[in-house]
């Protein structure tokens, strides 16, 4: 099987465990995975989401520390495939990582409108964490209705006080969420929550990085090795 990560060009960067918990549990298990980007090459992580930075937010990820030690990984960190160039017939399902760059490229964006709209259409799993959720605002007539999850407002609000006023995020997922009329839900920030809805998969934030990719694995394979008795 293989999955493509939809991942933001923007400087303002993606989160590292949004990319490095997905890559790392689908690999682990035979999935390939490609990353792509609106404007292909190159991408950069947040460097609090990086846990060797002196004020990591994550510094326990041990996912992440290995993730960034692997030179394949950095060879598609620094090379990744444009969006809009990508043959999407060549994957099984979709998934959008977030961080605040994804506020800034990927939403509105024709691009990822389309990614989503095939693979929606083709009845495989579309999946999205944290600020990544608002790039499912491109597809607005699909979501409505439907249960989700993705970055809380109260979190980034959060943010925005912290870091002061440069710290800007164009678009808000939980409002662009809610303005499509999709039913939005959340709990705590940085308490994992993961919402499944058909063939949609939604996590809140970082938090739930883990429990995303897995879910979204058994989604997208039918098969779960839980047994509950």
């Amino acid at each position: 099987m293989k999955v493509l990560f939809i991942i933001s060009s923007s400087e303002t960067a993606f989160w590292l465990s949004e990319v490095s918990h997905p890559y790392w549990h689908f690999t682990e298990r035979g999935v390939e995975v490609d990353f792509a980007s609106p404007k292909g090459g190159k991408i950069v992580y947040d460097q609090y989401s990086d846990p060797d930075f002196e004020n990591s937010l994550e510094p326990e990820d041990l996912v992440s520390k290995g993730f960034l030690s692997d030179e394949k990984v950095q060879t598609k960190l620094d090379s990744t495939l444009k969006l809009e160039d990508v043959d999407l017939s060549q994957y099984d399902a979709i998934h959008v990582a977030g961080g605040r760059g994804a506020t800034f490229d990927l939403y509105p964006n024709e691009h990822v409108a389309k990614a989503l709209e095939y693979f929606w259409a083709k009845d495989k799993v579309v999946g999205a964490i944290c600020h990544g959720a608002i790039a499912l605002g491109n597809i607005p007539g699909r979501i409505k209705g439907r249960q989700v999850t993705g970055f809380t407002l109260e979190a980034d609000k959060q943010l925005q006080s912290m870091f002061g006023p440069s710290f800007l995020i164009p678009h808000y997922p939980q409002t662009v969420l809610e303005s499509t009329g999709a039913v939005y839900s959340s709990i705590e920030p940085y308490t994992p929550k993961v919402i499944v809805d058909g063939k949609l998969i939604t996590g809140q934030d970082q938090s739930a990085a883990s429990e995303y990719a897995l879910a979204f694995l058994h989604l997208m394979t039918g098969h779960s090795p839980v047994t509950i008795v």
